[in-house]
């Protein structure tokens, strides 16, 4: 009984809805609009909702549109923020070279890296200058930093520069603070070894090692690298020193190339 109640309810209020309808339009004009108005309403609604549910769409599809435009724009300005930091560091290395083509009295040229050794320690390196450009054997390699090595192959239109990490470089060099001197020579690792420096003589950890100009080769003062461990030989009359070298030769991209 109370479902028949509530079905009955339910039916007057339509019946109320579509008559306050007709009267407010002023009468239908014909009975089938009667008919059908029920029909055209629930179909009006059916296209609001279908129209509403496009344009979420549409704004959906807009949105993602907007999004790939900005992160297009976002990796264009990551790529010139690398390219104008990549230009600010090159400017940095030319002044670089620039203060020290000003600086060294024997400066023949600068140079770029255009190749490394094969091997692991990379000892080696391949300069684009060569003899028609005034390098030659011998000459000694250099960055703003300190020593690099020496040219031992000069060629036309490039060189091959051994490094002083090498086992066949060797240079005579003095310890800035104690005065000490020995003989510095390349160990094929990233290191150097100091040599024949006698046991009485004092050595102290972080002394910066410089070349001393006793070779008749490098001339002095030339920063090579700083003592990183000190180690005595139970029987020998030397001390067994490591020296790291001040410049990282597996990062080098310039260099300036100074004559005898």
């Amino acid at each position: 009984m109370p479902r028949k109640r509530f079905l009955l309810f339910f039916s007057l209020i339509i019946v109320s809805f579509i008559l306050m309808t007709y009267q407010i339009n002023g009468g239908f004009s014909n009975p089938l609009h009667l008919i059908n108005y029920p029909v055209n309403i629930a179909n009006d609604a059916i296209n609001s909702i279908c129209s509403k549910i496009n344009g979420s769409f549409k704004k959906i599809q807009l949105r993602d549109e907007e999004n790939r435009r900005l992160k297009l724009e976002l990796d264009n300005l990551l790529m010139e923020r690398h390219k104008y930091k990549e230009a600010m560091l090159e400017n940095a290395r030319l002044g670089e070279l620039l203060a020290l083509k000003e600086k060294e009295k024997k400066y023949v040229t600068a140079a770029q890296v255009i190749s490394r050794g094969n091997n692991q320690w990379t000892n080696t390196l391949v300069i684009n200058k060569g003899r028609h450009d005034g390098v030659e054997k011998d000459m000694i390699v250099i960055t703003g930093k300190g020593l690099v090595g020496k040219v031992f192959s000069a060629l036309n239109s490039y060189s091959y520069v051994l490094l002083l990490t090498d086992v066949n470089f060797s240079a005579a060099i003095r310890l800035q603070e104690s005065r000490t001197e020995g003989i510095i020579s390349g160990t094929g690792s990233k290191t150097c070894m100091l040599k024949y420096v006698p046991y009485e003589y004092e050595v102290k950890e972080n002394e910066m090692a410089l070349t001393s100009g006793l070779d008749s080769l490098f001339p002095p003062g030339i920063p090579v690298g700083a003592v990183t461990r000190i180690a005595k030989k139970d029987a020998g009359l030397f001390h067994n020193i490591e020296v790291t070298p001040i410049q990282d030769n597996t990062k080098l991209e310039e260099v300036v190339i100074i004559g005898l």
